[in-house]
C-alpha cells in the first residue's frame, strides 16, 4: 500500500510538480502568494519524483533501501521539525520570501517523520 501511495505522489511530482507544490503551499502556508521559489525547485521536484520512482520499482532490494532512507529523513523530521522546515524553506524559497507556516505544520512534520521511522523500522525488522 505504501508503495502505491508513494507512486501516485511521485508520479504527480514528475508530471505536474508546480500543481503539487502550490496545493501543498495553500494547505501549509498563510501567505503562499507572497513567496517565490528558487529557479531549481520545479526541476528538482521532478528529478526527486523520478529518482524515488526508480528506487521504489527497480527491485525489492532498492525499495528496501529506499524505506531505510525514509527512516533517516524521518528521524530528522521527528526530532527537529522546526530546523527541518527552516532548512527546507531556505533551500526552496528566495531570500526575499518569508513563508508564514501554519502552526500545525511543525506537528505534521513530526508525525510524518514518525511514520517514516516506523516504515524503516518495519523494514529492518524483516
Amino acid at each position: 500500500m505504501l508503495r502505491k501511495l508513494l507512486t501516485a505522489v511521485c508520479t504527480v511530482e514528475v508530471v505536474a510538480p508546480a500543481a503539487l507544490v502550490r496545493n501543498a503551499e495553500r494547505l501549509a502556508m498563510e501567505n503562499p502568494d507572497e513567496c517565490e521559489w528558487r529557479s531549481w525547485v520545479m526541476p528538482g521536484a521532478r528529478l526527486e519524483g523520478l529518482l524515488f520512482l526508480v528506487a521504489m520499482w527497480r527491485s525489492d532490494v532498492s525499495y528496501a533501501r529506499f524505506k531505510r532512507f525514509l527512516g533517516l529523513v524521518g528521524l530528522l523530521a521527528l526530532l527537529f521539525p522546526r530546523a527541518y522546515i527552516d532548512y527546507g524553506t531556505r533551500m526552496a524559497y528566495t531570500s526575499t520570501s518569508t513563508p508564514k507556516w501554519r502552526p500545525w505544520v511543525y506537528v505534521g512534520t513530526r508525525l510524518v517523520g514518525l511514520v517514516y521511522v516506523l516504515v524503516a523500522l518495519d523494514e529492518l525488522r524483516e
